[in-house]
């Protein structure tokens, strides 16, 4: 699961990444918004998965859910909100993917919270 999560998370930075590159930079605040999560909260979720647990503080991963969490609620709101998608071979495995990683991320990081963390 964690590597499957891993690959997921590099594949949409990467993506995202090449998009920005290629594309340019986007114009309105809520891309903007948008953009920056989709390239930092996979980098920040791979630093938590593969980080060992002794490094950090307890709230890190928590962090993590968090910002998938939010990662989730958004890529949802922008699936929904620009649906006539651009033409292009590549945006309906991209919004796949920008939705399905948050889903695996929380996955996974649910597996690296600590039972004395989640208070049972």
């Amino acid at each position: 699961m964690k590597t499957l999560t891993i690959l997921c998370n590099v594949a949409l930075a990467a993506m995202s990444v090449l998009e920005l590159v290629t594309e340019g930079l986007p114009e309105q605040p809520s891309q903007w918004a948008l953009a920056a999560l989709i390239v930092f909260v996979p980098a920040f979720t791979v630093f938590v998965i593969t980080r060992r647990p002794d490094t950090g503080g307890a709230g890190v991963p928590g962090l993590a859910v968090l910002c998938n969490l939010v990662l989730l609620g958004v890529t949802c709101w922008a699936a929904v909100a620009q649906y006539p998608y651009p033409e292009g071979p590549g945006i309906i495995p991209f919004v796949a993917l920008a939705i399905l990683t948050p889903v695996l991320s929380l996955a996974a990081l649910r597996r690296t919270v600590r039972p004395s963390q989640t208070g049972a």
